[in-house]
């Protein structure tokens, strides 16, 4: 990535009571080195979705973009469903 796109990345070493914040859209790669319990949100907004979509040629993350719209579309017309 240092080559192609200029990133480079870091290291680290998580111990007990540590946290690590990763700031959203930050790409990142995580090695267990013991048991672990991780605890995560992920959240897409709408426009980042869009421009993933535009800039995608690997046809998993299109398709983990279509699951992630689709359950969305699908919550959100169960809630307005309920709404009468």
């Amino acid at each position: 990535l240092r080559e192609e796109c200029g990133v480079s990345g870091w290291t680290l070493l998580q111990f007990l009571g540590d946290a690590v914040l990763v700031p959203a859209g930050a790409p990142h790669q995580v090695q267990s080195l013991t048991g672990t319990i991780s605890v995560e949100q992920r959240f897409l907004s709408p426009e980042n979705a869009a421009r993933l979509w535009d800039h995608s040629t690997h046809p998993q993350l299109c398709a983990q973009l279509d699951g992630m719209i689709f359950s969305a579309v699908r919550e959100a017309v169960g809630v307005l469903r309920g709404c009468k």
